[in-house]
């Protein structure tokens, strides 16, 4: 067949519809971005090249797949997205041969992504510039996240029937070795779900407890507050997965939702894109951000999942255990954008387990350059952010701290440790009210939080003046966590306030014994408040207990 065009660059017309040959930005009549998955993209592509040719299916299978195995039910799928997105008629199938593009070539057409990410890639490049003149890597951020203003956040109300968890995926075959593949795969779906506009989604680390669950599902959604469950099974068998998944409503006994993918392990994006579809259609939302997955080296992929697990342990050994895992995969892929985004927070945390000592200016400086890295390699990571909030806490940055909290929750408005961070930084040097709320709803997202969180409230109630409330939590996280020095003099200077100087001095020998350098002098310096009634508040708790 003679094509109809022959192009290289330019913009196409697909319908209503114009698509860039040189960026691949696909926009409607409206002006208004097209967004498909990451392999439909690369298929619409690869006929965009091609408009008015028929190109063959293997040929649109190497293209894409680029040698790893897969079937015609990708392309297939891929296909049936395009058409979705762009109309039936956009693609002609011809029956054992391929497929051909219906398209009108518009040279002339004006160019879409470049000027639209100017701003943010500005910020970026701005950032990036600093470190190379050798400014500090602390003040290499803007402290304003590109592109957003830095405005107080809005809990977002939660609708009871738009609420979701995504428990373990059971692994049926390949041993405890290949664990890390069926929890990872849980972990990247609570992820991608997260963004669908209007659905709460449960922290994987409150519905990751809850591993081999074959029953009990309304017990499970009522320990964590949701109205639906997703939960699946893995089954490996050589090189190959088979993954079967299913939407339970658990309340009325049935599946809303169920479906069976057979795929190689080397290629587990697809999944993850496919599942995220199919629950999105089947609770009628509205998929907004259909960003797939990046794309990286499989083996690359699996060394990060390996460090998710001892990551979620919130100890000082499983983060240094951790971060060796990410830095592995770095090796395997030095570009890795989620790689460098948690061995920042890897490093952030670093700060949180050593609040009474700290890890120097080295460790500070090495994490922000693992997030700033992985800000430039893909600017939309929320943990990036997040590690910039807890570094730039840590050095006494609250404004940078503050915004990047924010801009992590506008990028995932179910990020419970982002709402945490927010509320951690905001008791330090900012609005007390938002960080309140913010604290409420990171327990609200993850209710299996850790006792960090009761840390967090009880110092905002502390400050706000509600010492009843703060000394139930204070005492909840001293019993939790006894080696952290911070929850004990919080609470010395809560018994202080409520006239129980006996406890207050009894909690100040326990904060003694475990740091035999402890002085309530040196804390009080090495505190990180910016606004000085706060630093006052607790000076004043401290100094009532030394007069008596």
């Amino acid at each position: 067949m003679k094509p109809d065009i022959v192009t290289k660059s330019g913009s196409l017309l697909i319908g209503v519809y114009r698509y860039d040959l040189d960026s691949g930005a696909l926009v409607g009549a409206d002006g208004n971005p097209v967004r498909l998955r990451r392999q439909s993209a690369e298929v619409l592509s690869v006929l965009a090249a091609h408009a008015g040719e028929v190109v063959g299916r293997e040929r649109l299978i190497d293209a894409v797949w680029k040698g790893v195995a897969t079937t015609d039910d990708s392309l297939i799928q891929c296909i049936a997205d395009i058409r979705r997105a762009l109309g039936k008629d956009a693609v002609e199938t011809h029956p054992k041969i391929g497929y051909r593009l219906v398209a009108t070539a518009t040279p002339e057409a004006p160019r879409v992504a470049a000027w639209t990410r100017l701003p943010r890639v500005m910020a970026i490049v701005a950032a990036i510039a600093l470190l190379a003149t050798g400014a500090s890597l602390w003040r290499g951020w803007s402290g304003s996240a590109p592109g957003t203003a830095d405005a107080t956040i809005v809990t977002p109300d939660i609708v009871p029937d738009k609420t979701l968890a995504v428990l373990p995926f059971v692994n049926l075959g390949g041993g405890e070795a290949l664990q890390y593949f069926g929890d990872g795969l849980s972990e990247d779906l609570t992820t991608d779900l997260a963004k669908v506009s209007d659905l709460t989604v449960i922290s994987f680390a409150s519905s990751g407890d809850f591993t081999d669950a074959e029953a009990g599902f309304r017990d499970i959604a009522q320990d964590l507050g949701v109205r639906y469950l997703v939960r699946g099974t893995v089954r490996h068998s050589g090189a190959r997965v088979r993954i079967n998944v299913s939407l339970i409503d658990p309340y009325k006994g049935v599946n809303v939702w169920a479906e069976r993918f057979d795929r190689v392990r080397q290629d587990p994006f697809d999944v993850q894109e496919d599942v995220t579809r199919a629950v999105v259609d089947a609770l009628s939302l509205t998929l907004e951000a259909e960003d797939a997955p990046s794309r990286v080296s499989p083996d690359a992929y699996f060394m990060l999942l390996r460090g998710l697990e001892p990551l979620r342990e919130n100890t000082v050994a499983g983060n240094r255990l951790a971060r060796e895992y990410f830095e592995r995969a770095l090796e395997l892929d030095p570009d890795y954008a989620r790689a460098h985004a948690y061995i920042a927070v890897a490093h952030g945390r670093d700060t949180l387990f050593a609040y009474s000592g700290g890890h120097g200016r080295s460790s500070v400086q090495t994490g922000l350059e693992a997030a700033i890295t992985a800000i430039r390699l893909e600017p939309d990571l929320p943990n990036a952010y997040l590690a910039l909030a807890i570094l730039n806490l840590a050095i006494g940055q609250h404004d940078k701290a503050l915004a990047a909290a924010r801009h992590s929750i506008r990028l995932n408005r179910n990020f419970a440790d982002g709402y945490a961070i927010l509320a951690e930084a905001g008791v330090y040097g900012g609005d007390l009210d938002e960080a309140l709320e913010a604290i409420r709803h990171a327990k609200r997202l993850h209710p299996h939080h850790p006792a960090s969180y009761h840390w967090i409230e009880g110092h905002i109630r502390f400050q706000i003046g509600d010492a009843g409330a703060a000394r139930s939590l204070l005492e909840l996280m001293v019993e939790t966590s006894p080696g952290f020095v911070p929850a004990f003099v919080t609470l010395a200077a809560t018994y202080s306030e409520l006239g129980e100087p006996e406890r207050a001095q009894s909690v100040l020998a326990a904060a003694s014994a475990l740091t035999p350098d402890f002085s309530v002098a040196e804390y009080m310096e090495a505190t990180p408040y910016a606004d000085e009634d706060r630093s006052k508040r607790l000076a004043k708790a401290l100094a009532r207990l030394r007069s008596d």
